[in-house]
């Protein structure tokens, strides 16, 4: 229970200063003159804060979902002293006998970004004017009045929007929830890591290590959301099953897991987007480094195979975080943070659902958020202070977000944020901004040449440098994936687009050490990349012919942060009629996630794989049909395991691997590779000899293998790469 006339100092307390509130001992001198009320007068259960839906009270055709936080709805779920909703539209079906069917359709969103309250003993009134996320409106105030009874909780709501000019539309709002959203969960797991605890339950003193304030209290995946505003519901407590004991089949890779969710998705009845989302617990990755993953997109927009983006993601419960899990209540301090780092990754991947960046990509890399790397924080702070300092939440704008953000922004299945108004876009002057004095670490972009044919993969070679004088540790893995990484493109249309991969990867991170500057001899002070940029969560970058200019940031060990040189690269016309024709077939979501994918044998993007190998076949001579071959490498090279039967969880090999095939598909690229004087496609070729090289081994080819290797170091060498990557094709050439 609360007393409204304590709602000033809950307030303050909370550091929502911006309250109005008006005092018991307020009332007119009529109210004076009456016998005095009792206490208990107008106590109110619960608080305003919460959700209030109804219909426009002239007019059931209006429909709106309005989010009131303006006071405490618990101890440690702040007051971030906003209000924002949801128009929906209404239609009704009248059949003879029937009830009416009734359903809605979203129209748009809206926030008050500093609401006046104004608090009495039995209702607050809240005033603010209204911004839209989209289009152009009038400029519109609102006035909602929350009244509330003796012993009773708060509402119903009573909202007007009146418009410039008079218009004005009062809508009737009973209160349905304490939280301001509400979304679902199903969770399935293999049963190779079917044992407890399959979801995390961490007591956040369980560990020594933590804030002296931290609140004493359990938190779990539902709760972490509950108290950031979002009401998740675990869909099924009876998780599916799926049985992975098939001898041949050890690590996931992104193609099984990206057909798993599709499988997982396509048992689903309903539209989208929707507020579910699907968790899997698997065992092992293909890189053992990575603990989780969140598929940021998948085939289109439909059906089984044609599901929105952002709605899943994977845990590696083999991971070596999780070595530690206990069964029960953690003993001691390393159970407890094997448990903690289960519940972190758990509540990080889910928050990618929400669209959510990492806190460094939104200029904020110091954020005690779920969202932000522990060792990514320790390595600016301190060791250890990431979790010495973390109370277990989201931040302040994060929670803005989540509650009060663009629903288009937010729903799982709705817009990615560079389609509208969005609070967790990264920063815009990120793109194109200047860095001065010398930065420790150089990164360069490079494409010699920078010209691309239409429908040929776009990829770039990004290099780092170490300027100083001392030896410098940095992050290997610059996949943008790993997030260490962000790369910007403008499009021939001067529009920026952030490139988002469709996938977001938590893992432990890919260290070196770079050698200074004077010490380096063979090239130690360096360390290149290939980035394949041609397909991300929004779909295909570069779908026109023209120029584009692309930038990249690299967030390093330390706090150190790289600003790329600004690559100019060109996109041709296509060069025939059929090539035209073809480039429909190209872009699309299916061949766009195959090469995201690394190439998919799964029957959701059979369509795509095909047009790659046409395209491979067709144009053999050409670097669009060379870097196409790439991809199938992935799709041959490997046996393709998938869900057969959801219900029964049954999981089973569909595809052997078929290394000659690849080897046969490739043939013509390698070739290409070699003879080609374009220096942006050492990368590539060393990439696709090591590829083929696995390929020869496992068709018992070793002498071709060795021979291909020693081809690409005598050309390489020839180009005067330098010599620390010639010896890494020596030493696997030896291997071989």
């Amino acid at each position: 229970m609360s007393i409204p006339s304590e709602e000033p100092r809950i307030a303050e307390e909370h550091g929502q200063g911006v309250l109005d509130p008006m005092s018991a001992h307020s009332e007119s001198a009529q109210e004076q003159a009456l016998p005095p009320l009792p206490p208990w007068h107008c106590v109110r259960l619960g608080p305003v804060s919460g959700r209030y839906q109804g219909y426009q009270s002239t007019s059931r055709t209006s429909f709106l979902d309005c989010r009131v936080d303006i006071d405490p709805r618990g101890v440690n779920s702040p007051v971030t002293n906003r209000v924002s909703g949801d128009f929906h539209e209404v239609f009704t079906i009248q059949l003879p006998g029937r009830p009416p069917i009734i359903w809605r359709r979203y129209r748009e969103s809206w926030i008050i970004d500093a609401p006046r309250a104004t608090w009495s003993r039995c209702e607050v009134t809240i005033t603010g004017e209204v911004r839209f996320w989209k289009g152009t409106h009038p400029m519109t105030q609102t006035r909602i009045r929350i009244p509330w009874g003796t012993f009773a909780p708060a509402g119903p709501a009573e909202i007007t929007f009146t418009e410039n000019g008079g218009v004005a539309r009062t809508y009737h709002c009973p209160r349905t929830s304490v939280n301001f959203r509400e979304m679902t969960l199903e969770v399935d797991v293999c049963n190779s890591v079917n044992v407890t605890p399959l979801m995390p339950a961490y007591h956040t003193h369980a560990h020594s290590n933590r804030p002296a304030n931290v609140p004493a209290r359990t938190v779990t995946v539902e709760s972490a959301y509950q108290e950031a505003g979002i009401g998740l519901t675990l869909n099924t407590p009876a998780h599916t099953i799926f049985d992975d004991a098939n001898n041949t089949f050890s690590t996931w890779s992104a193609p099984e897991l990206h057909d798993a969710m599709e499988t997982a998705f396509s048992q689903f009845s309903g539209g989208w987007p929707r507020w579910s989302m699907w968790g899997f617990m698997a065992g092992s990755f293909d890189n053992s480094g990575v603990a989780g993953i969140m598929f940021d997109a998948a085939a289109a927009f439909g059906g089984a195979g044609e599901a929105p983006e952002r709605q899943g993601f994977a845990l590696f419960r083999k991971h070596s975080w999780f070595n530690n899990l206990p069964s029960g209540s953690p003993a001691n301090d390393t159970e407890a943070a094997a448990l903690r780092d289960f519940l972190y990754t758990y509540v990080h991947e889910a928050g990618h659902a929400f669209n959510f960046l990492h806190s460094w990509d939104k200029g904020r890399p110091d954020s005690l958020s779920w969202m932000n790397y522990p060792w990514r924080y320790d390595l600016r702070n301190g060791t250890d202070t990431f979790w010495n300092r973390f109370m277990f939440r989201f931040d302040d704008q994060e929670l803005i977000h989540m509650r009060h953000g663009d629903m288009a922004s937010v729903i799982m299945g709705g817009d990615a944020w560079a389609s509208g108004g969005h609070l967790e876009q990264p920063q815009a002057g990120e793109a194109f901004s200047v860095m001065e004095g010398l930065a420790p670490v150089e990164l360069l972009l490079r494409a010699e040449p920078p010209v691309y044919d239409l429908m040929e993969r776009v990829t770039v070679e990004a290099r780092l440098r170490n300027l100083l004088n001392v030896p410098m540790e940095i992050d290997t893995n610059l996949d943008p994936a790993y997030g260490s990484m962000s790369v910007f493109v403008q499009r021939p249309d001067g529009r920026v687009h952030h490139f988002e991969p469709i996938m977001s990867v938590i893992a432990i991170p890919e260290t070196a050490t770079l050698q200074s500057t004077t010490m380096a001899t063979t090239g130690e002070d360096r360390h290149s990349h290939e980035i394949d940029l041609t397909y991300g969560r929004s779909g295909f970058m570069f779908t026109d012919p023209g120029t584009y200019r692309i930038r990249a940031t690299y967030h390093g060990p330390g706090g150190i942060v790289a600003i790329s040189n600004v690559l100019t690269v060109r996109v041709l016309t296509p060069a025939s009629r059929q090539d035209e024709v073809q480039a429909a077939e190209y872009f699309t979501d299916q061949v766009g996630l195959n090469i995201a994918l690394g190439g998919s044998a799964s029957p959701h993007l059979s369509k795509g794989l095909e047009t790659l190998t046409e395209i491979a076949q067709r144009h053999k001579d050409r670097l669009v049909g060379a870097r196409a071959a790439e991809i199938l490498t992935g799709v041959y090279g490997r046996a393709f395991n998938r869900v057969t039967d959801y219900q029964r969880g049954t999981f089973s090999q569909v595809a052997r691997a078929e290394p000659q095939r690849a080897i046969e598909l490739t043939q013509p690229a390698v070739e290409l590779y070699r003879n080609s004087p374009d220096r942006r496609l050492n990368l590539a070729y060393h990439n696709l000899v090591s590829r083929r090289a696995d390929l020869l081994a496992a068709a018992d080819d070793s002498e071709q293998a060795q021979r291909e290797l020693r081809e690409l170091y005598d050309t390489l060498e020839q180009r005067k790469v330098r010599p620390s990557v010639l010896e890494q094709i020596r030493m696997r050439q030896e291997k071989a």
